[in-house]
């Protein structure tokens, strides 16, 4: 969310909420400036540095203004607390007449901005919307260094997996050939039908692991021509044990006889699954029914696919912003990337993603490739 100082800066973007703590003696200014941020961002207010202190510990603080002169602690002690207990936390000193050369220590003591009184409105917001933009900037640094860790993990958990996946094919193909070996020299026809059962599920497990050692091996896949009807159908069986385990109404309308896309299965099967996954986190929990739908038309030149939820649906302000990476609406349990993987995806296809409502009243997101022939 931007604070209204944006008008007057220009480029300057700063994602919210924003929570914002005022901190002066006098009930005055204090609900003076309250009431002027709060049209923007959620404000808390205090009437001494006790009392801020209070609030640093008990909510997520991103911006305090603070007076500088107030009875016992000044706005100076204030900041030296914030700088050592809240570091990232940017603080906006108001000083009067007569305390110039001390806003200017405090500045070099951390402080984001000094303001004399009495201050133009305008000017206060464009400080705030500095302020939160700097804030803004080390929430993503931050958020930046711990996906990194993250990918670092995955990547190594993903070559172990690999490997294990790998090593499994050799047993499975021994098992296999030994099992057709017994089974050509089974007498009995209840051990045939046995053997038959135990070879059907040996096979099953030989292509799971051909199937996975794909996926993990992206990067090796080849362009290949395919219906959306064949993908949607992959990509609902590696998502069957998340739709099962959450009880989730799976619907489909396909066109049968729409023409194929050529691309990457394996990253079209990605982008569609990170749909299936956000559909189903979005109606998680909910006690109305569940419903996914899947629907598959053409379009112009465009073979069409649709990833449809009962869920409580995206707000029209926030469409576009789904995409980008690091935005995401579900606070610190999301990263932001899922979507914007999707994008890309289309664009690697030389296809488009958008974002709108469902017939179920959730969100609906439509991929368009481009036809084949």
């Amino acid at each position: 969310m931007l604070s209204r100082a944006a008008d007057g800066m220009a480029g300057v973007t700063a994602a919210g909420p924003f929570s914002v703590l005022v901190v002066d003696d006098e009930m005055g200014p204090r609900m003076a400036v309250q009431m002027l941020l709060a049209e923007d961002h959620r404000v808390y207010t205090a009437a001494d540095v006790a009392s801020a202190r209070e609030i640093l510990e008990q909510e997520k603080i991103d911006l305090v203004l603070s007076d500088i002169r107030m009875p016992g602690e000044t706005g100076v002690d204030l900041l030296r607390y914030v700088r050592k207990n809240h570091s990232n936390v940017e603080l906006i000193l108001l000083t009067g007449f007569g305390e110039l050369s001390t806003a200017k220590e405090a500045v070099q003591l951390g402080a984001y901005a000094y303001l004399e009184k009495p201050f133009d409105n305008v000017v206060l917001l464009e400080h705030v919307t500095g302020a939160l933009v700097r804030r803004q900037a080390e929430r993503d640094r931050r958020r930046l260094e711990r996906l990194a860790m993250e990918a670092n993990r995955f990547e190594l958990l993903g070559r172990v997996v690999s490997g294990l996946i790998h090593d499994m094919g050799s047993p499975l193909s021994v098992a296999g050939t030994q099992l057709e070996l017994v089974l050509a020299n089974a007498s009995l026809l209840h051990d045939r039908d046995r053997l038959e059962g135990i070879l059907g599920q040996v096979a099953h497990c030989s292509d799971l692991v051909r199937s996975a050692l794909g996926f993990l091996r992206e990067h090796e896949s080849e362009d290949s021509e395919f219906t959306l009807e064949d993908i949607a159908t992959s990509t609902l069986q590696l998502a069957e044990p998340l739709v099962r385990n959450q009880r989730v109404e799976v619907a489909n309308a396909y066109n049968k006889s729409a023409s194929p896309v050529r691309g990457d299965f394996v990253l079209v099967r990605q982008a569609i699954l990170n749909l299936v996954n956000n559909a189903c986190q979005a109606m998680e929990g909910q006690t109305v029914p569940q419903r996914l739908l899947i629907t598959t038309w053409t379009e112009d030149r465009y073979a069409c696919l649709a990833v449809g939820d009962s869920g409580k649906g995206i707000p029209e302000s926030d469409r576009q912003r789904v995409f980008e990476s690091f935005y995401t609406t579900k606070g610190e349990n999301g990263t932001g990337l899922g979507l914007a993987a999707v994008r890309n995806i289309m664009h690697r296809h030389e296809g488009e993603v958008s974002v709108g409502e469902s017939p179920d009243g959730g969100a609906q997101f439509v991929l368009k490739f481009p036809m084949a022939s």
